[in-house]
């Protein structure tokens, strides 16, 4: 009771501030898409279809109030748009029941096009850090309790320790383990960051706190693309941390607590990984990252959502599988999107890499804007493990990786408009807009840009 009057208080919240604020319904709406508030109340929003209110809401709101200084369409926002509509088209030949492709459409169209909005109401630094906010707690609320759980009492494989019950999204364990690993750099860039919240010396410890849940949790789910995505995490860490040694010294000492945390149950998981012959996990695995690229010969424009249930297959122990899973974000990219899905999904996260790289070279010698920099970080930091544990878990088009690429975009245009100042200079007044700005050692944020 108390906790469905708590979240129905909260979901209001968002509509009252958000009336005259589209960038809070907006933000709104990735609270309800992350967190899910109406699987967690008891009632009344159990009731409601709170996401097409708040969507709504954001969109309607951004047309009648906050149509200027729009920001320009870009490279990865036109992509984002381009693979939903191929989405579409992809439905015209569909190979898998008309149910199940119709059910995974509507919730990964709606990810796809709002996360393409999302750039034209996220615009100022508050509106930004707002975003990585409210993504970042969305997804604590669901991985803390399980990493609490871990941490006392030790986790398990398909064990169910968060506040979502079933087999999928944030209560699968390939997806939440993976998000929770993606979430980490971002919840250390809010420690060093943070300017929404009460800025306190307990405030960055509470962010590190949340990012230490986050690994607990990715481990606890015992999952083992959640060991492969925990690895590159520190590899990239390290590539990129300015004090290789303390860094290098602090992975370690971590690395040893794990190892010595954990059970003889999860380290015996994990060798599985070396012995692949012998797991009837990793050989299905095999057998439909097989088929999927026969399918896709036959098939390239692909076979539209959920098309793996079509498949079958022979194992080496003579047994036949149908309609498994692809575990794999890349095959499942292709087997439902075919090669076009391909180039334009795999196009626009290399996109987005470059772009931050780009972004994380221009800004971390500008004092007022090393935010920037450590956010292109933490993002393609994100990327980069979603990529990696994402080759070995299907999840492709989880709300959580286009928000990501939304809050890429954003971050992308304010850097844009900030090193231009004022000026709307293209081309080579741009260039030097922004080289004058950098000589001058700061750089002189819009004041024309909401930069409330």
């Amino acid at each position: 009771m108390l906790r469905s009057l708590w979240l129905t208080a909260i979901y209001l919240i968002f509509i009252g501030f958000g009336a005259s604020a589209p960038f809070i319904l907006a933000l709104g709406y990735v609270w309800v898409d992350i967190f899910q508030p109406q699987a967690v109340a008891y009632m009344i929003l159990n009731q409601v279809p709170v996401a097409l209110i708040m969507g709504a809401g954001a969109v309607a709101s951004f047309f009648l109030q906050d149509l200027r200084n729009l920001p320009r369409l870009t490279l990865v926002n036109l992509l984002q748009v381009l693979i939903a509509i191929w989405s579409c088209a992809t439905l015209l030949w569909a190979v898998a029941p008309s149910g199940a492709v119709m059910f995974k459409w509507d919730w990964a169209f709606k990810a796809m096009v709002f996360a393409a909005f999302l750039p034209w109401v996220i615009r100022s630094k508050v509106h930004i850090e707002s975003f990585v906010q409210v993504y970042v707690i969305s997804l604590a609320a669901n991985f803390i309790p399980f990493g609490i759980k871990t941490l006392i009492s030790g986790g398990g494989y398909g064990t169910n320790l968060g506040l979502l019950a079933g087999n999928g999204g944030l209560a699968e364990g390939g997806q939440l383990s993976t998000v929770c690993l993606m979430a980490v750099p971002l919840a250390l860039h809010l420690a060093k960051h943070n300017t929404l919240l009460p800025v306190t010396k307990v405030t960055p410890l509470g962010f590190v706190i949340i990012a230490g849940l986050a690994v607990a949790t990715a481990l606890g789910t015992f999952e083992r693309s959640a060991l492969i995505g925990l690895a590159v995490l520190a590899a990239f860490m390290f590539a990129k941390s300015k004090n290789k040694l303390g860094m290098g010294i602090v992975l370690v000492v971590l690395g040893v607590i794990i190892v010595g945390a954990t059970s003889a149950t999860y380290l015996q998981r994990m060798n599985s990984i070396g012995d692949y012959q012998s797991d009837d996990s990793a050989l299905t695995r095999l057998a439909v990252w097989k088929w999927t690229l026969e399918f896709s010969i036959s098939h390239p424009f692909g076979g539209s959502f959920n098309s793996f249930l079509i498949n079958s297959f022979q194992l080496p122990n003579g047994s036949m599988g149908y309609g498994r899973a692809f575990h794999s974000s890349h095959f499942e990219v292709l087997g439902e999107l075919g090669w076009p899905g391909v180039a334009m999904y795999h196009g626009c996260m290399l996109l987005v890499i470059l772009q931050m790289r780009r972004i994380e070279r221009m800004t971390k010698s500008i004092a007022n804007m090393v935010w920037c920099a450590d956010l292109a970080n933490a993002i393609q930091t994100a990327l980069v493990v979603f990529l990696a544990a994402g080759s070995f878990v299907g999840l492709a088009f989880l709300p959580m990786i286009w928000y990501i690429i939304a809050m890429s975009v954003s971050l992308s245009e304010y850097v844009r408009r900030a090193m231009a100042g004022q000026q709307p200079a293209r081309g080579i007044g741009a260039i030097r807009a922004a080289a004058a700005a950098a000589q001058a050692g700061a750089v002189p944020v819009p004041s024309g840009w909401r930069n409330r």
